[in-house]
Parts: structure tokens; sequence; C-alpha cells
């Protein structure tokens, strides 16, 4: 936990994803319920001090503390220790005095030894622990990304999914909740369940992640701008849903200066539609 001199510090971006993830990690394992989850994720989103930060995991168990600013040294000790070195002075000054005046028994004065310095053990410095990014337009990331949201819904069912795989490098899970409602969960550093839900439209139908081939979904989406005929184009947003029971891999691709292009195909690979990139 942050001490109090270090509790009004300003939080920065990695300080509240990483409380963020270890909000995630305790709710996993049922140590915080989905209002509570919920709620702390939100103050955690929003928290301007360490402080802050700390007293949303205070009563929860982590497997690791989060980082903290390396103590300063407590600028109140400055007075302390020119108080030693004042007091050293003044018995030094009066052994002088006291050898001048007594002539030959200056040789048997014993000089007062110096005052003993005080050592305050500091803590050592803790290592930041940097939260472990998604990967979303390779086979090894994406099956991270699904592998790390099962152990974390306990579920491998799914409504849609709905990727950023350009700079924002961000991600959306839709998925039906306990009432059977389509819950969004959104994916940048961690799992954030949106506070709001919606009704099921009929043509949303689940499907189970586990039977998606990560490796068709990467080369999909590395040959999407070679697919809409602008290889210098970039691929963007990624869907990845089974709509009214049409298995669809959507990638739309950006192209400097040209109207971008989608490509489509089902689970398997296979093309179903290509809307060229064009002037």
């Amino acid at each position: 936990m942050a001490s109090n001199d270090h509790v009004s510090l300003r939080a920065r971006d990695l300080d509240r994803a990483l409380t963020s993830t270890a909000l995630d990690q305790a709710y996993a394992e049922g140590q915080l319920t989905v209002d509570e989850h919920r709620a702390r994720t939100d103050a955690a989103r929003s928290a301007v001090t360490l402080g802050e930060l700390h007293s949303l995991v205070g009563d929860l168990q982590l497997d690791v503390d989060l980082p903290e600013p390396t103590p300063r040294q407590s600028k109140s000790r400055t007075p302390i220790t020119l108080a030693l070195g004042s007091a050293a002075a003044v018995v030094v000054a009066a052994a002088v005095v006291f050898a001048w005046t007594n002539g030959d028994d200056a040789t048997e004065a014993v000089a007062a030894p110096a005052a003993p310095s005080v050592s305050i053990p500091l803590p050592e410095s803790v290592t930041p622990i940097v939260a472990q990014p998604f990967v979303f337009d390779t086979a090894e990331g994406l099956d991270d990304f699904r592998a790390r949201y099962i152990e974390r819904f306990g579920s491998s069912e799914v409504v849609e999914l709905s990727i950023q795989v350009d700079d924002d490098n961000r991600a959306d899970v839709y998925r039906l909740n306990a009432e059977g409602r389509v819950e969004r969960i959104m994916v940048n550093g961690g799992f954030d369940p949106y506070r709001d839900t919606d009704l099921r439209d009929e043509g949303q139908v689940p499907f189970d992640w586990n039977l998606l081939d990560s490796a068709v979904v990467a080369g999909v989406i590395a040959g999407a701008p070679e697919t809409v005929g602008a290889p210098q184009g970039t691929p963007d947003w990624v869907t990845i849903d089974n709509d009214e029971g049409r298995q669809r891999i959507s990638v739309s691709v950006d192209v400097p200066d040209l109207r971008g292009g989608r490509v489509e195909t089902d689970f398997a690979g296979n093309s179903t539609y290509v809307s060229p990139a064009t002037n």
C-alpha cells in the first residue's frame, strides 16, 4: 500500500490500468461482486491520486503489489542532521579549549567520539508491474486474447467480437449475461463490463469462440489489403459474428487517398464478399 507520503501523488495512466487489471483479477477470483467490480473500476478510471487507487484494492488479496514511487528522503530530517553536526562541533571546540588551558595535559586529552550517524533503512525499490498488452492481429495474440477472456468470464460463448487492429489496438466482446441481455465487455488493457445492456436482436446468434481458428482470422486480416486491391492499405476494423446464423469475419481496410475496401469470409476463411478500394 502507498505510504502517507505518497497518497497525494498524482496517478498515471499506467497506475489506473494496473488497478483495473487487479480489480479484474479479484472479480475473477470471486472477491468482488459484479456491482462492486463495476463501481470500483469506474472509480479507478477517474482516480486522481495514488491514495484513491490504493483505497480501491486495500481490502483485496492480490498476488502482487501495485507499483509505488521510490520513497524520497523527508525534508524534516535536515534539521536533525544539522543539530547533530552542531553538537559534534561544540564538543570538539570544548576539547580544544580544554587542551589549550591545560598546557602539557593536552596530549593526554581524549577526543570526544563523533556523534553516530543515524541510518534509517529505506524500502527497496518496487519493480513496476507492466500489464501484458493484447495483440489482435496474430494467431498467437488472438489465442491469448481468447484464453484470458475465458479465464475471466468462464465461458467461450459470445455474440460478437469487434476489434480495432490499427493504432488504437482495442476490442469489444458482446456476450449474453445471466438475464439473456447483450452485455458489452470493453477490452483495453483489461476487461471492463459496460454498465448498460441491450435486448438481444433475433439475428444475434451466439457462437462458440473455441470453434474459431485464430490462424484463419489472422490470415484474413493480413490478406485483406491485397484482397481489396490496395496492398498499401492497412486493416483497421474486424467484426466476427454469427449474424442470423451466417458465420462472418469482416475486415475493413483503410487506404490513403482512396475509399477503403472490405472483405468478408466465413469462419473457415472462404471469401463471401469483397468491396474493392476505389477512388
